[in-house]
């Protein structure tokens, strides 16, 4: 039987112990993203240096998520969701 890891091995590998790369930064479009948002749509050939909204960037997330066989929550959907929950919440009015 494997090893099993733990939280804390399982947030290191993903990078989520490294704190500058999961901290929100404005792109130079106006973009709040993360750089492990930036590389994880870059892994997948996403430029979110070419877009000009949130809006847009889910759309092109959506579309790259479209042919995948995958039908489990993949790393794309986790994202998009993410982005959606922010739009909502900056637009949402207090």
């Amino acid at each position: 039987m494997a090893n099993e890891l733990t939280n804390d091995e399982i947030e290191e590998l993903v990078g989520l112990n490294d704190t500058d790369k999961n901290m929100l930064k404005a792109r130079k479009n106006g973009l709040l993203l993360t750089d492990n948002q930036v590389a994880t749509l870059e892994r997948y050939g996403i430029n979110a240096g070419n877009v000009k909204s949130t809006e847009e960037l889910i759309y092109l997330i959506e579309e790259a998520n479209k042919g995948t066989w995958d039908d489990e929550y993949s790393e794309l959907d986790y994202l998009a969701d993410e982005l959606s929950q922010r739009r909502y919440y900056e637009e949402t009015k207090k």
